[in-house]
């Protein structure tokens, strides 16, 4: 496995952002060996580090996961490391359709009970016919005895 494959480069990083903070952050898309934030001759941090993981899989997770996302007021600019082949984001289509699946209103039986009259599960109107029900049947067994 060639290591320029587990090499996600992160730009546009603000000041504030440290190697601790970055490691913090790519740890929820993966495994990490290392994250390094390059520093000036000044040793002032440049804008930009690298994030390298243990497996090549979770850099191109990492891209579609953390796609937006801004720290202290500046958005992340991911890309995999240059060099690295570049493979169509498998992960991209499938975050996509689940923020559709759950931005979408969805189906919950709890809200349709009351008009679904083919349910088990007895709402007001049937609990009460159910319990009148059994009282009925309790007094006319009882008139047999």
């Amino acid at each position: 496995m060639d290591d320029k494959e587990r090499v996600l480069y992160c730009g546009n990083l603000s000041e504030r952002v440290t190697e601790d903070i970055l490691y913090e952050l790519f740890l929820q898309a993966g495994p990490l060996e290392s994250v390094k934030i390059p520093k000036e001759k000044d040793g002032r941090q440049r804008n930009y580090g690298f994030i390298t993981f243990k497996h090549a899989v979770s850099v191109p997770y990492s891209i579609a996961l953390m796609d937006g996302l801004s720290l202290f007021g500046k958005s992340l600019h991911l890309n995999a490391r240059s060099g690295s082949e570049a493979a169509p984001n498998p992960y991209k289509e499938q975050l996509r359709q689940y923020e559709i699946s759950i931005n979408e209103p969805s189906y919950h039986q709890s809200d349709n009970w009351k008009h679904d009259y083919y349910s088990r599960r007895p709402d007001s109107r049937s609990s009460t016919f159910f319990s009148s029900h059994v009282q009925r049947e309790s007094s006319h067994f009882e008139q047999y005895q």
